[in-house]
């Protein structure tokens, strides 16, 4: 029995979504979802992903990647407060400060999405996820396959996975990659710095332009907001009390993780 197995004789959840970020991992994690009983694919337009140009546009290649394999797409933008919204009102987030753009750019799509998906207050919905079993997800309290709180329930349905065996997977069954997988090793989906390591804003400057002309210019307004102006840098205060661990960000694992595949 699979996690997705598992998940539907246990929880029998009302609806199962493949929840895709556009990278590798999430890439053999939503096909196998859609092979195994997922219903809908789910992405999340965070407002700070790569929408570099045509064939290098994260959204782009994930309604595609759905089209081909003719799976049902639901793309939200997160309620209430957008990216850049939230920069100017708080300044980036930078590392240390990874609930906040998780609660906004995020957590809000899901609950809206589980919200719509139910019909009676005990219903429960499954969310299936890329995250491995990594110390990354380990540190955000992914420790088994599949994790119920409240209403949602989070499956990994590769949890057990070595890195090699997820590529082995997309190769083996004929997946094509995100062109920006290939090219930053991760989806771009979100790059909002709240994960940032050393170096990588040159980089996103490198492969991505006009990404990094709109950080600067959104650090040169956060500058004049008078709020924190500096994305990927923590910010030099004492560290918010909530962030000396790691919450539960089951879709934030990967970007916290240093595999080359995610």
């Amino acid at each position: 029995m699979n996690a997705i197995e598992y998940a539907i004789t246990e929880h029998r959840p009302v609806a199962i979504y493949a929840l895709f970020s556009g990278g590798d991992g999430s890439l053999s994690a939503t096909h196998f979802s859609m092979e195994n009983g997922a219903q809908k694919v789910f992405h999340v337009r965070t407002g700070i992903g790569v929408e570099e140009r045509k064939g290098l546009d994260v959204e782009e290649y994930v309604r595609e990647t759905c089209n081909t394999h003719g799976w049902p797409l639901i793309v939200k933008t997160p309620p209430d407060v957008s990216y850049e919204e939230m920069v100017l009102k708080w300044g980036f987030p930078g590392p240390g400060a990874h609930l906040y753009p998780y609660s906004w750019l995020k957590e809000r799509a899901i609950a809206e999405l589980v919200r719509e998906s139910k019909h009676k207050w005990r219903d429960r919905v499954a969310l299936c996820t890329g995250v491995r079993n990594s110390d990354s997800a380990r540190r955000m309290g992914y420790v088994t396959e599949v994790i119920r709180i409240k209403a949602r329930v989070w499956v990994a349905p590769l949890f057990s996975q070595s890195v090699l065996e997820v590529y082995d997977y997309i190769r083996d069954h004929g997946l094509e990659r995100s062109p920006i997988a290939k090219l930053f090793g991760m989806s771009g989906e979100c790059l909002c710095g709240a994960f940032a390591k050393p170096g990588e804003l040159a980089k996103i400057k490198l492969h991505f332009p006009k990404l990094g002309t709109k950080i600067d210019d959104l650090q040169i307004r956060a500058k004049a907001a008078g709020v924190y102006c500096k994305w990927g840098v923590r910010p030099p205060k004492k560290k918010d009390p909530r962030q000396t661990e790691i919450p539960f960000m089951p879709m934030c694992v990967n970007c916290h993780g240093s595999n080359p595949l995610f």
